[in-house]
């Protein structure tokens, strides 16, 4: 287990080493940023990948997130191919991890999470992350509780995953080039889309790693 502190783009630009082996990184990230998925055109963001407007790129695919720091949880899981919890189907690959959250939700009082177990990105999911649904990601009443995507390498796969305390699908709307009237469409879809999960942090750090111990 590493706590890794540093800004948004520092944080996703991290790589697992060529011997990594199963490692959980606890991000604590100190500027509030829009991150695209790989797959997102950069003219989808006010502002540009990189610049001060604060939007970043990752390498794993799925919508926009907003990481707000102490509003969102974001860890992060990395298993190497050797990995007895590896999968080389990328749909049934993070389904372990589902599970993990759902046990670890549950711990902190959010009962009925269910896994999805395919990418259904609906009409909205393509731009924003939480308006559709991902393999692994979690699901609490139809909202998204945990946002999952994933990344690899030759040697490693990386799972990334996302917890809101508070969802503020009107400040990840501002950070978004979508014009009337498919804004209004997109600020609907995104009042009901997530499950924010009132813990503090390290309540919720706690009871994902004792849940992934079990």
């Amino acid at each position: 287990m590493r706590r890794l502190r540093g800004t948004v783009g520092e944080l996703h630009a991290r790589r697992p080493g060529v011997d990594v082996h199963r490692q959980v990184w606890l991000m604590s990230p100190i500027d509030t940023a829009l991150v695209l998925g790989s797959a997102q055109e950069p003219n989808l963001a006010v502002g540009d990948p990189g610049d001060d407007a604060g939007v970043v790129r990752r390498r794993s695919g799925g919508g926009a997130v907003l990481v707000v720091p102490y509003d969102s949880v974001w860890i992060d899981v990395v298993i190497s191919r050797d990995d007895p919890l590896w999968d080389e189907d990328m749909n049934r690959a993070p389904l372990w991890l589902g599970r993990v959250w759902v046990a670890a939700l549950a711990s902190l009082g959010v009962s009925g999470g269910e896994v999805s177990d395919c990418y259904r990105p609906g009409r909205w999911g393509r731009v924003a992350c939480f308006a559709g649904r991902g393999p692994g990601e979690v699901l609490v009443n139809g909202a998204k509780a945990v946002g999952v995507s994933q990344s690899r390498t030759r040697v490693a796969a990386r799972f990334q995953t996302l917890v809101y305390r508070r969802w503020a699908p009107g400040e990840l709307l501002a950070r978004l080039a979508v014009p009337p009237p498919q804004s209004e469409d997109l600020r609907e879809a995104l009042s009901i889309a997530a499950q924010p999960v009132d813990a503090p942090p390290d309540e919720i750090r706690t009871a994902f790693l004792t849940a992934l111990r079990q």
